[in-house]
Formats: structure tokens, C-alpha cells, sequence
């Protein structure tokens, strides 16, 4: 059996940007690393990592090159790396969302977890797994069409129970 393997969105899958005050410059300028965490994060990407992909895990994320700085700033001072198991190399930033599907072809990815059904669409033919993490409504009503090929999750704890 061909290896599994885990992409995961960082913007609010891994980083919980839901909670903060999108006007407070001062948080993303200089306390980045301060944003939380989303809960259960951390064991659960351990747990995953040791136990079901065995090192295949891989962040995927759309940004600019700012916001890439300030998440491997993130991912360091939140000491993600030791938490998780997961490798630096396996960082992978884009600008645009459709890019992503790319590097999940690249890196034979099986499972993806992201918070918008719009980048989810564009691998409904690619990735088998596609999970929509604690979606927006708007962008649902949107993407609508996608819906049946995804399969939405509220937390962690839910990932936790379909893929272990």
C-alpha cells in the first residue's frame, strides 16, 4: 500500500486567528507569536505524525511573503517542530490558494485539512481526504458544489476520531 500522507493548513487550522482583533497592528507586527494555538493542535498533529503518517506531515499555506515570516517565526517560538514531530522541510508556502494543489501532487498527498472550501475544490480530483476545518458560511454558499467531496470537522478532537 502506497504511503498516507497529511497536508494541513496553518491560517486558522493550525494558527487560531478566529479570537484576535484583525485591527490590532501591534499583534501582528510585533506579538505574532502570541496568537494561540487552535486546541488540541499540537497532540493531535504528534499523534497523527507518529502514529498514521509516520513523518508525512506537511503544512501548506497561502501568503505573502510577510505573513510567511511571521509564521516560521511562529512555528519556532511556539516550538512546533519538537511538539509535533513535524519537519522544517516540510513547510511549504504559496501565493496563490490553487497553488496548493500542486504541492500536494508533488508530495503525494492523501489527507488535507484547510478552513477554505475554495482550496479545497481545486483538489477534489488529487487528494482522496479532504476535511474543511471550521468553515465560514459565506464561502460555503459559495463553494456549495464542493461540499459532498469534503467532509467538514469543528475540531481537532473530531479529526482525531475520523483519522485514528
Amino acid at each position: 500500500m502506497k504511503n498516507e500522507s497529511l497536508g494541513i493548513d496553518i491560517g486558522n487550522v493550525i494558527i487560531n486567528h478566529r479570537l484576535t482583533d484583525k485591527d490590532d497592528k501591534t499583534l501582528h507586527e510585533e506579538r505574532y507569536s502570541t496568537i494561540p494555538a487552535a486546541e488540541g493542535v499540537f497532540d493531535a498533529v504528534k499523534k497523527l505524525n507518529d502514529e498514521k503518517f509516520h513523518g508525512n506531515i506537511f503544512l501548506i499555506s497561502k501568503c505573502t511573503p510577510w505573513a510567511q515570516e511571521k509564521i516560521l517565526a511562529w512555528l519556532k517560538d511556539n516550538d512546533f517542530y519538537t511538539k509535533t514531530g513535524v519537519k522544517p522541510e516540510n513547510i511549504f508556502f504559496c501565493r496563490e490558494r490553487h497553488e496548493k494543489d500542486n504541492i500536494c501532487k508533488a508530495n503525494s498527498i492523501t489527507y488535507f485539512i484547510d478552513d477554505r472550501l475554495e482550496v479545497l475544490s481545486h483538489m477534489v480530483d488529487t487528494v482522496p481526504n479532504l476535511f474543511l476545518y471550521q468553515p465560514d458560511q459565506a464561502e460555503i454558499d459559495e463553494y456549495r458544489q464542493f461540499l459532498p467531496r469534503v467532509t467538514r470537522v469543528e475540531s481537532w478532537a473530531e479529526i482525531m476520531a475520523l483519522l485514528t
